[in-house]
């Protein structure tokens, strides 16, 4: 009576058995296809700074350090076999330049941490911006405003401003016995943060540095006014409060200006760009950092052979500090796998504490301050040599 009923029963059960089929190799690819890519494709860290411009230095150190670490834990086999990919752009020091780079690196490079910026200036535009999209911040910038805004989302790689003057000022002012000072400064964030608190540090032995803070724009290189005005006072120090290339200059011409007294600053002073720049000038120039030699120790050694090894170049502490900072990311990377995001990060870099880094000892607090300490050092013959 339905002579073709089993047919049709048949034809259904190969239209089910196909489907079905269809159905558990989607499924298969999803778990063998997506899963992995999830796990395995790299973690992306952007990275902004001055490539080009009067402070390329700065960003060269950096990014020396940092790739060095990444290249370093790569090798390795990464983050639980995921690779670290850094994505850089130049901001030539320029805040609105910082600004769009950042907000490049996370919407188009999806990142979960950022690297960002040596410049003080910089890093204060491009903070809230990563803290809004809850990305993880860790800069080398020295300003304490950087860690007062009230973000959880930003980390210091070095001690803050303070922490390299109030050493120089009390050897100074209680070793070198001198009580008469004058300040040149430039307009960046950096250099009004650093001639504070080279005053505050100053009050506190009741001095007051002689005459008018004398100020210069970042890529001024000529200093004679400000200079004539310094040299009219008869200081016993001139302290530096601007970048490496300006404060070079700067101490350049002073002496042919026909000044005899002392050079001091902070970290860009113990640097071979102002070295460079200053010439015979440099000679003698004391300074502050929590990194001024590469035989410190064992862990130092082994930090400047591989450094050398890489950019056939030796380090100095901009790099110790940048590579400082992408290992400390790489401790909050490891703490937060498998879910890692600018959230996780962030909250990993908080649980750091006792972290033994080429700097000294590394401890977070609930502001983003990991680092508290700088030493006093001396430039002999183009040498950066400690003071104890």
């Amino acid at each position: 009576m339905y002579p073709h009923r089993p047919r049709l029963h048949y034809f259904m059960f190969t239209v089910l058995i196909s489907f079905c089929l269809a159905l558990l190799a989607a499924c298969g690819g999803s778990g063998s296809g997506g899963a992995p890519a999830a796990t395995t494709s790299p973690i992306e860290i952007g990275w902004d700074g001055p490539i080009t411009g009067v402070n390329a230095d700065l960003g060269k150190w950096d990014l020396y350090g940092i790739q060095l670490a990444f290249d370093e834990v790569n090798a390795k086999g990464g983050i639980h076999g995921r690779q670290i990919h850094l994505t850089k752009y130049d901001d030539t020091a320029q805040p609105p330049q910082g600004v769009s780079n950042v907000e490049r690196l996370i919407t188009q490079n999806h990142i979960v941490a950022c690297m960002c910026t040596p410049n003080s200036g910089v890093t204060l535009a491009v903070e809230p911006i990563l803290t809004k999209a809850k990305i993880a911040q860790i800069t080398p910038g020295l300003t304490t405003a950087i860690t007062t805004q009230g973000s959880s989302y930003i980390f210091r790689d070095t001690p803050a401003g303070p922490a390299f003057e109030k050493p120089l000022i009390t050897y100074l002012v209680q070793t070198m016995h001198f009580t008469k000072f004058a300040q040149i400064t430039s307009t960046t964030a950096y250099g009004l943060g650093e001639v504070k608190y080279q005053q505050q540090f100053l009050q506190a032995f009741n001095l007051t540095p002689l005459g008018t803070l004398q100020k210069y724009n970042p890529n001024d290189t000529n200093f004679t006014g400000q200079l004539n005005a310094i040299l009219a006072t008869n200081p016993e120090v001139l302290l530096l409060g601007g970048e490496e290339v300006t404060s070079g200059l700067i101490a350049k011409q002073a002496r042919q200006l026909g000044f005899k007294g002392q050079f001091a600053g902070g970290a860009p002073i113990g640097t071979p760009t102002f070295t460079k720049t200053a010439g015979d000038a440099a000679n003698g120039a004391i300074f502050t950092n929590p990194y001024i030699t590469n035989d410190k120790n064992e862990q130092t050694k082994a930090f400047a052979s591989a450094y050398q090894a890489k950019w056939n170049e030796a380090p100095e502490s901009h790099g110790a500090k940048a590579y400082d900072g992408a290992q400390l990311l790489i401790q909050a990377l490891n703490a937060a796998y498998p879910n890692i995001t600018g959230e996780t990060v962030a909250a990993a870099l908080h649980n750091i504490h006792n972290y033994q880094a080429l700097q000294g000892t590394a401890n977070f607090d609930a502001t983003g301050e990991g680092f508290h300490e700088a030493q006093v050092g001396i430039i002999k013959n183009g040498a950066f040599t400690p003071i104890s």
